[in-house]
């Protein structure tokens, strides 16, 4: 007994002879006021502190040499070597204040510190890189928590759904997710979708997707989500040549020079396939230039050009072939400007002006009965966004701004009976983010819209105005677990086509805009918990409820129109999870579910209950191997080509019909040669026949070869 008593007491002793403790008070470098909840991280460890309210920080740790990371938003990072052996360290901190850009303010570690976003995943280069797809829409349709409709990969009309924000239906693809390049709004202002065969892929270095309403913010057009595509500014030239199924050929170009405060880039893409079905060949030729320089007083400028002309084939319906094809140029031109005002407060503006010219006509070979006539679309849209942005405060950033718009169509598929519409937009907001201290911090927002659309001709101009507010509350453990609570809000203006839309289409339906369909608007609410276990293992989960009023819809009837449903919700949780086991394997999965009701018990379509993937990458000496397996759940749809329908009060009544759950492989083989690196891709490896919109049969098994040179 008196042995095992020796025992325990010398090793308690032992114990707190290899423990210590560092401690210190954490300060601003230049007013020597001190900084509550500084991020204390243990490098290589999951372990960590936050500065308390009066900015003193302690940590116990066991005996070692240990680096000290000590990090706060508006504040240059600090990393400090401490040497722990049987005693205190006093350690006091004392942090450089930096001006920010609010491009800088980006996600750190697994939780977002951008003021706008609350719900936010960040997609990298690399992933995107290793899934091999041929484009953005193609590369979307993978990530979690989106759903989207094309009729080919490489085709014109494309819907992205966040949480099931939106679906596809004749006459408009409804889409409220606003897509951005480098920040900048390029949708297209009849239909609010981007020209996707523009956006270059090839030079993206990560996309940012924020899942939740984001009005309060950006207003118009952001109810569903953003989708930010970030660009890459390389310092070296990459040059790409792939071939493959369906005779496609591929070649692309990327080249920066980064020389002291200028940089300077050029990409270009040049492609063509024969496409997977009769008239589904698409052809695009694009090339992207920007110019960025930075001066030694933290002033930038960055300008962007982007043109791209691409030809598409429509392929119709499998039961309906189309012979329609379409032609399109469309050209970005963008300006970013930023400068400091003084110390903790800086200033940007952003300038675009985008231009979208596209006719659709018939083919040579086109019979007489599928002939129709050609239409022309014109599209301009050009805008100013001014951000001022305060980090003067330890505990405070705000940022406030406003935005100008102006869009003009000139769309041959309008009622005739207007002129040309326009919309003039104007937006303010305010935004901010407080620490409250000991892992507490608070997100706020607020956002006034004004729009005015003008049809032309004298007809009546309508007005659209709304509030939008937001606000959250963040709590982080040891720097950074995070829970998060959420309460953002959406609105959105019809688009011009849900108001002046009047279209015959080749498959019998007549389509028609509302002039007095209503706005429509989101309230919606999350909890979110992010936690990266290990350095190995970092998984979240997240569960949400939108509730929309106003939803704008085409109904089927004597003419389709666009119509306000009564109201319709949405319920549903997410699941992310990267393990990664070993150095050479990491496996990334993903899981949602959702939840969909109309209120007057109308099918809600195309929007599956369950979506889950799998990807596995592995390295193996100079091989690197992945597969992607994902699967969705049964989607309804009505059938609108049957000809067994009823008519109740001017309604049409379609069959409603499933599209049956389905579950694809892609595989993906890297080897790196000494000259250059190759990649063999294969997808849907099992051949397996599925649609993602009703009777538009998507690709068979596809293999593709792609050989890259990098040039230092």
């Amino acid at each position: 007994m008196i042995m095992t008593r020796l025992i325990v007491v010398l090793l308690i002793t032992v114990s707190h002879m290899q423990a210590g403790i560092v401690s210190g008070t954490v300060r601003d470098k230049d007013t020597q006021k001190v900084l509550p909840n500084v991020n204390i991280n243990v490098l290589e460890s999951d372990f960590g502190a936050v500065s308390d309210p009066y900015g003193n920080y302690k940590l116990e740790i066991e005996g070692g040499t240990y680096q000290l990371e000590f990090s706060m938003i508006g504040f240059k990072p600090i990393v400090e070597n401490i040497n722990i052996q049987n005693k205190s360290v006093k350690k006091d901190i004392y942090l450089e204040s930096i001006i920010l850009e609010l491009e800088e303010v980006e996600v750190q570690g697994i939780f977002s510190t951008r003021l706008g976003n609350e719900s936010v995943d960040v997609i990298k280069g690399k992933y995107i890189k290793d899934l091999q797809k041929n484009s953005v829409s193609d590369v979307l349709r993978t990530l979690p928590g989106l759903d989207v409709q094309f009729a080919q990969p490489n085709g014109r009309n494309v819907n992205v759904s966040i949480r099931g924000s939106s679906d596809y239906k004749p006459g408009g693809y409804n889409n409220r997710v606003l897509v951005l390049l480098d920040g900048f709004p390029i949708q297209i202002p009849n239909s609010g979708t981007p020209d996707w065969s523009s956006l270059p892929l090839e030079n993206i270095a990560r996309i940012e997707i924020d899942n939740s309403p984001t009005s309060a913010q950006y207003g118009h057009n952001s109810m569903g989500g953003v989708i930010n595509l970030i660009t890459n500014k390389s310092n070296s030239g990459v040059i790409k040549l792939s071939g493959g199924t369906y005779n496609t050929g591929q070649l692309s170009f990327n080249y920066g020079k980064n020389t002291g405060s200028l940089s300077i880039g050029f990409t270009g893409l040049a492609r063509q396939s024969a496409g997977h079905r009769f008239n589904s060949d698409d052809q695009v030729t694009r090339l992207n230039t920007y110019l960025h320089y930075a001066d030694k007083k933290g002033r930038s400028y960055k300008l962007n050009l982007l043109s791209a002309i691409s030809m598409n084939g429509h392929p119709g319906f499998d039961v309906s072939p189309s012979y329609r094809r379409s032609d399109r140029t469309s050209s970005y031109i963008q300006l970013h400007m930023f400068y400091p005002l003084s110390k903790g407060m800086s200033m940007s503006h952003s300038i675009y002006l985008n231009k979208f010219d596209t006719q659709y006509y018939d083919r040579d070979d086109t019979p007489d009965d599928k002939a129709d006539a050609e239409r022309n679309y014109k599209d301009m849209s050009a805008g100013l966004r001014s951000e001022m942005l305060l980090t003067k405060w330890a505990r405070w950033i705000i940022m406030a701004g406003s935005d100008f718009g102006f869009d003009q169509s000139k769309v041959s598929v309008f009622n005739p009976i207007y002129d040309d519409p326009q919309q003039f937009t104007f937006g303010g907001f305010i935004q901010s983010k407080y620490s409250i201290g000991n892992g507490w911090s608070m997100g706020s927002g607020l956002r006034y819209d004004y729009r005015l659309v003008d049809p032309g001709n004298k007809y009546i101009k309508r007005v659209f105005e709304h509030v939008t507010p937001k606000v959250n509350l963040m709590y982080t453990l040891k720097g950074k677990r995070a829970f998060t609570l959420a309460y953002s809000t959406g609105f959105r203006a019809p688009s011009v086509s849900e108001l002046y839309l009047q279209h015959a289409s080749s498959y019998g339906l007549t389509m028609q805009g509302n002039p007095n369909v209503r706005p429509e608007s989101v309230s919606a609410i999350e909890l979110k918990y992010e936690h990266p276990h290990s350095k190995e293992l970092t998984w979240s989960g997240a569960i949400f409820h939108n509730s929309y009023t106003d939803m704008i819809d085409f109904v089927y009837s004597l003419p389709v129109i666009a119509v306000n449903r009564e109201g319709v919700t949405g319920t549903g949780s997410e699941l992310q999870c990267i393990w990664s086991p070993l150095p050479a394997l990491t496996i990334r999965s993903e899981y949602s579910y959702l939840n969909m009701t109309d209120k007057g018990g109308d099918p809600i379509l195309y929007r599956s209950k369950h979506k889950a993937s799998v990807n596995v990458a592995f390295e193996v000496g100079s091989y690197k191997m992945s597969t992607f397996i994902h699967g969705w759940s049964a989607q309804k749809y009505e059938n609108f080509l049957s000809h067994e329908y009823e008519t109740v009060d001017d309604k049409i009544l379609f069959p409603i019909e499933e599209l049956p759950d389905q579950v694809l492989v892609d595989l993906n083989v890297n080897k790196k040669f000494k000259l250059f690196d190759g990649n063999l891709s294969i997808s849907n490896v099992f051949d397996m026949e599925y649609e993602l919109i009703q009777d538009f049969p998507m690709p068979g098994r596809a293999w593709r070869l792609t050989l890259t040179k990098t040039l230092k």
